[in-house]
């Protein structure tokens, strides 16, 4: 049997063009590389926004859909990671126990690229949802 996270490991360049941004302006550009450290998942993410300013973020976990409790935040207490049946690998941002973000990373059947659709769920009932298309780096 394959291991289901190996196709998403990798550097990953967005394409801005093929991509869909619901919650605020595109960014310029973008990059996610995904790597491993021991069990863990780590996704490294770099964003160019509309105003040409840099934002990095980075997210580490074990891809077993159990929770694992965050420090003080202010907005989430809880991530999980977890590859579905259907091999999406989903990571869900939580508080009290309810998804307030929802990211779903889907491979290409030719494996040259990933979708990435972020859904928020506000509390005006609304989700917003961003379907960013990246391209596998060479």
């Amino acid at each position: 049997m394959s291991d289901p996270i190996e196709p998403f490991l990798g550097t990953w360049i967005l394409d801005v063009e093929a991509s869909d941004f619901e919650q605020g302006e595109p960014p310029q550009a973008g990059s996610c590389r995904i790597d491993t450290e021991g069990q863990r998942l780590v996704f490294h993410m770099l964003a160019l926004d509309a105003r040409g300013e840099t934002t990095e973020a980075e997210l580490k976990g074990v891809p077993d859909g159990r929770p694992v409790k965050l420090g003080e935040s202010g907005l989430v207490d809880a991530m999980v990671l977890y590859v579905r049946p259907d091999g999406a690998l989903v990571s869900e941002a939580r508080r009290g126990g309810a998804a307030l973000m929802t990211a779903v990373r889907r491979i290409s059947d030719d494996g040259r690229s990933m979708t990435i659709t972020q859904t928020v769920h506000l509390p005006d009932d609304t989700s917003p949802v961003d379907t960013a298309v990246y391209r596998r780096a060479q």
